[in-house]
């Protein structure tokens, strides 16, 4: 699992689609989708249930992203 990962996951679930997330990372959908796909294989786990109205966290997303948040805010402080 990497930073870059994480930051990636926290955007698709900020954002509520791999499309928009996509563009605020100045990534393509393609790419972004690999990069999430990748982390759901290693976690051995999916993050997010694909539903007609929109991305849903899976029990292991929400704990995924509970660990993000802290993450990404001690990176930002120690930056």
């Amino acid at each position: 699992m990497t930073f870059q990962q994480l930051q990636h996951f926290m955007e698709v679930y900020k954002a509520g689609s791999f499309s928009k997330a996509a563009r605020a990372l100045f990534v393509t959908t393609s790419s972004l989708s690999i990069t999430i796909s990748n982390l759901e294989k290693e976690l051995g786990n999916p993050l997010f249930l694909r539903t007609q109205k929109g991305l849903v966290l899976t029990p292991m997303g929400q704990k995924v992203l509970e660990h993000a948040a802290h993450i990404c805010e001690h990176h930002r402080q120690l930056s």
